[in-house]
Order: structure tokens, then C-alpha cells, then sequence
């Protein structure tokens, strides 16, 4: 899964002799349940649909095993499929793929069957806060003990950037971050970027603070987010290798336990610097989104929050005949045992969504197969706070420049209109 500095902010399409289109034959991209769908397949040659070539197609449920799949010939670069229904809400991809001499193309299309009525099949613990609630307050016995070091190299004629790193339940086990701080004499609201899933350096945000906000951007390693690529590879073939999975098998000791622990103490630690007004945001996508959502929830400073395409949601999906969200471990039998599902239970974001009490702004599209829609929906409609949903049907797991940009502006926006 890409990360939020590495999950696409901006869309990444890739231009091609022939570019391959899915799109729904009506141009509704929600249907009502029992309703028949089909999807229209364009094949452009330098943009005009002028190709006979044979497309390959098949038809699934989000993130299930194909339900039917043939061969159909294009005329003038056009094909219809029809797609069948579903008998509840969800999701109907068709994905279709070609090949033309040494090249391959390929592309899918999905439609919603009343998407609006997903909801989570994850089962809410009923300690779910008190677990929380004691692991915060574990994770506050121990005293931030700030560093900050300003990065010359980093800062611009409005805005200071600092590597900076706190702890978290112990003197030795820290987080540490880039922070960009208005230079401007003042005090600001401020925004926690969390980074999507993988290991990578990090850099400061410094657009965003030149906007007039604090922006404090973290890792979740316990690592600098400084160092060289290699070190960073290494890590990912090493010691954090499918971090994601290491100690799921406790709820205790799981690996997002102390990540979900950073992710809150970093709310703190913006707070106590004298530039900050007391204002805090949230803000991620992906694993960032997840985090977004979870510390959102938990800790009762937070004022608004952006999520885009949020990891870990709703992962019993899988036990369900549905998808799960990433990092899809309950579609495989060695993790689909008492230990592991019930430690998920207190990982997922459906459950930390049910808590969310804040304004929110998310986004997400049909196509992804990395945080399917059938999970993101479903989170979403957990979440009974305020909310706004920009919707991108034929995305895949990045964001277009739109949802970008009004994200940013909404949040900036919320977090300087309050007291």
C-alpha cells in the first residue's frame, strides 16, 4: 500500500497508443439493489474509437472470486457487458484487459448497489474505550521530553521546519517527525499529518504552513524520518518487514497498539508548543487515514479531521463472504483464528469511527482494491459526527487533485474558524 507522502495526492494516469475505458452503460455509477447493470468498454487509438481487438472481461463482487468472465469483440473500439445484479448493498466491478502485440492494457469500472447502507460486520468490543482509554493513559506516565531541531536547509522566508521526536510510554521509545511552524509572530491551529503505510523518510509540509497553520507530520516507526533511502529499505526487508502483522495475535502486544498511542501523544505534543493556539486537526490517508480516524476518536482536543480511503476498516469482511479492508489478513486461514480476530476488534477503524464526535471531510473512489469501497463505505456510514464525502468512482487507491486541494481548504478552513 502506498503511503500519504507515497499514497498519490494527485491522480497518476499514464497515457497510452490505447487507453481502455469501463463506465456504466446508463452513467449511474449507484444502482438500487435487484437493478440490472452493464458497463460500456471503450478502446481509444490516439483518442478515437476505432479498435476490433477481443477484450478479456470478468465480473465480481468487491474483492471476490470472479462470478462469471468471457471474451467479447470490440466494434469501433465499443463493447457492451452486461453485468447482472446483487441481492444486497455492495460493490460490481468488471475488469476488462487486452493485449496488442507486446503490450498489455487493462482497466476496470465498478458500481455501487446502495452503498449509502453498508454497514460494518466487525463486532464492537464492549471494553473497546476502557482499552483505549487505560493504553492513553499508560502512554501519558511517561512525559513527552521534547526535541526539536531546526532544519535550515528545510525552512523558507515563512516557515521554520524542525526534525523533532517525543515519547511515548517511555523515555526510550519516541516518535519522532518533521514540524513546519509559521515564522510570523502569533499563534495558529495546528494539523497532525499521518503517514501512510510503509517505511520512508518524511519531509516537513511546508505549504501548508505557509497558509498559517502548524503542521507536525509523523512517522510511526520509532525511527527518524531523516535518514537514507537505504536505511529505510533495509528496515522494509528487515525488522519492520509486514510490520502490519507482527504480534496480531494479542491485542496487548500488537504492533498498532504503540502506533495508535504515538499517533494521540503527537495531538499532545503539538499542543504544549507556545506557537499553537490549542486547535488541532487530524489529517491521512490510506494507513494515514486509519490513524486520522483513530486518534480523531480518541483524544477529546481534536476539532476536525480528513480521511482519506482509510486502511484497516471493517477486517472481518472476509469472514462475511465480503471484502475486508487492508492489510487484508482475514482472507488468509493461518490468520483467521480466535486470537487474531479478536485482537482486530480493537484495531478496526469501524469501531474507532463509531466514537468519532468531530467534523469530518473523506474521500474515496470504487476502483480500489487496496481499501475497497465496500470497507470505506462502511466506515463511513458509522459515523453519525458532521461529515463531508467527495467521491471519485473511477479512482483506484490515490486522490485527484480536487479532493486534494478541497480537503486542505476545508480543513484549514474548520480549524481557523473555531474559538
Amino acid at each position: 500500500m502506498m503511503a500519504i507522502m507515497a499514497f498519490s495526492l494527485h491522480a497518476s494516469h499514464r497515457y497510452e497508443l490505447y487507453e481502455v475505458f469501463v463506465a456504466p452503460t446508463d452513467g449511474r455509477w449507484t444502482l438500487n439493489v435487484g437493478e440490472k447493470a452493464s458497463f460500456d468498454i471503450t478502446v481509444l487509438h490516439n483518442n478515437v474509437p476505432d479498435s476490433n481487438f477481443e477484450i478479456n472481461y470478468e465480473i465480481s463482487e468487491d474483492m471476490m472470486p470472479a462470478r462469471t468472465s468471457g471474451k467479447i469483440k470490440l466494434k469501433n473500439g465499443r463493447a457492451v457487458i452486461k453485468a447482472g445484479t446483487m441481492k444486497n448493498p455492495g460493490f460490481l466491478r468488471c475488469k476488462v484487459w487486452m493485449k496488442n502485440g507486446n503490450y498489455d492494457y487493462s482497466s476496470s469500472g465498478t458500481i455501487g448497489f446502495n452503498p449509502e447502507q453498508l454497514a460494518p460486520v466487525t463486532e464492537y468490543p464492549s471494553d473497546f474505550l476502557d482499552f483505549w482509554n487505560e493504553n492513553i493513559k499508560w502512554a501519558r506516565n511517561c512525559d513527552l521530553t521534547p526535541r526539536m531541531t531546526l532544519l535550515p536547509e528545510k525552512c523558507t522566508d515563512k516557515v521554520n521546519a524542525y526534525m523533532i521526536s517525543f515519547a511515548t510510554e517511555h523515555i526510550n521509545k519516541r516518535i519522532y517527525g518533521m514540524l513546519s511552524v509559521p515564522k510570523e509572530k502569533g499563534t495558529y491551529p495546528a494539523i497532525v499529518m499521518y503517514p501512510g503505510a510503509g517505511v520512508y523518510p518524511i519531509n516537513p509540509e511546508i505549504g501548508m504552513a505557509e497558509r498559517g497553520v502548524i503542521v507536525l507530520s509523523i512517522g510511526i516507526h520509532g525511527v527518524p524520518v531523516n535518514m537514507a533511502k537505504e536505511v529505510y529499505n533495509n528496515l522494509d526487508w528487515g525488522a519492520l518487514q509486514s510490520y502490519q502483522t507482527h504480534n496480531v495475535n494479542n491485542r496487548d502486544r500488537y504492533y498498532y497498539r504503540r502506533v495508535i498511542q504515538g499517533a494521540v501523544r503527537a495531538i499532545d505534543f503539538v499542543k504544549q508548543l507556545p506557537e499553537c493556539n490549542g486547535v488541532v486537526g487530524t489529517y491521512g490517508g490510506s494507513q494515514g487515514g486509519y490513524l486520522s480516524i483513530a486518534a480523531a476518536s480518541l483524544h477529546s482536543d481534536v476539532k476536525a479531521l480528513v480521511a482519506f480511503f482509510p486502511a484497516m476498516s471493517d477486517l472481518a469482511g472476509y469472514l462475511h463472504g465480503r471484502a475486508g479492508g487492508w492489510p487484508h489478513m482475514l482472507n488468509k486461514k493461518e490468520y483467521q483464528t480466535t486470537d487474531v480476530i479478536n485482537t482486530l476488534k480493537y484495531y478496526d477503524t469501524a469501531n474507532f469511527a463509531r466514537n468519532i464526535k468531530v467534523k469530518g471531510f473523506y474521500a474515496f473512489g470504487f476502483n480500489d482494491e487496496v481499501c475497497p469501497p465496500t470497507t470505506t463505505y462502511s466506515v463511513y456510514n458509522t459515523i453519525s459526527a458532521p461529515k463531508e464525502l467527495i467521491l471519485a468512482p473511477t479512482s483506484g487507491h490515490y486522490t485527484f487533485t480536487e479532493q486534494y486541494r478541497d480537503a486542505v481548504d476545508w480543513i484549514i478552513n474548520e480549524l481557523k474558524k473555531q474559538p
